[in-house]
């Protein structure tokens, strides 16, 4: 396995895998949670989702960071978690697995209409809809990024719960607004099997674009591992104080 700032990382074709499958687990659970035949509120959508989260990152988490959405794994690289070379890798797991996961719950539920497609609500406008993506995604960033710092490593046990529970606050304040996409991997199959672009985009740059700069607002202001960030010159300026 490779050691990168303290994580830990299988080999490629297992990260691979571990991304498709578990993926595959959150578009089926998460998404069956959002069938609209019966009035299950945005409560549901947001527990199934953030429980799917949690069952994917219980089932692989042991293997290796669980990302599960192109966003995250944008912000492990700006953050220096990893190396580039297996960001196409993780997306071919995702994007693969989310339609794997989508395509399997399409077939065996009898509702299909709309079944999970992402589409702007409430009349908000384009630029609301971004800025919304865009905000929630950069806090779930700083959430996931804050529950696997190195610093932390004492109480990793606890990081399903930290990051479900995030994931679950934001979708239910999200949901009723833009229907809480925060993945481009999730946003991709349903916007395919119902040939529905015209809002696609929203969700793809969004929450990868709010993710990123969440990571490089991490990185170079709280990270104690970067030699550059606000944290470490804070601490060293202090030192020097003493």
């Amino acid at each position: 396995m490779a050691e990168e700032e303290g994580h830990v990382y299988p080999p490629l074709i297992i990260s691979l895998i571990t991304e498709f499958f578990g993926t595959a687990e959150l578009m089926f659970i998460g998404c069956m949670g959002c069938i609209v035949g019966y009035d299950n509120g945005p409560l549901m959508a947001a527990t199934t989702f953030a429980m799917a989260v949690l069952i994917a990152i219980e089932m692989f988490g042991h293997y290796g960071p669980v990302h599960l959405n192109p966003g995250v794994t944008v912000g492990f690289i700006i953050m220096g978690h990893m190396p580039w070379k297996t960001m196409i890798m993780y997306f071919i797991g995702q994007f693969f697995g989310a339609f794997a996961g989508y395509g399997l719950l399409y077939l065996v539920t009898p509702y299909k209409q709309d079944l999970c497609l992402l589409t702007i609500r409430f009349d908000l406008g384009t630029v609301e809809c971004f800025f919304n993506e865009f905000v929630c995604s950069a806090l779930l960033m700083l959430v996931v990024l804050g529950a696997t710092d190195p610093i932390n490593k004492d109480i990793t046990d606890s990081i399903p719960l930290k990051i479900a529970f995030a994931l679950l606050g934001l979708i239910f304040a999200l949901e009723p607004f833009t229907g809480a996409g925060l993945n481009a991997a999730r946003a991709v199959p349903p916007c395919v099997f119902f040939n529905d672009y015209r809002q696609l985009w929203l969700y793809m740059v969004g929450p990868t674009l709010g993710m990123a700069l969440a990571a490089t607002l991490y990185r170079f202001v709280f990270d104690s591992n970067e030699k550059y960030s606000l944290h470490t010159f804070l601490i060293n300026f202090k030192n020097r104080g003493d």
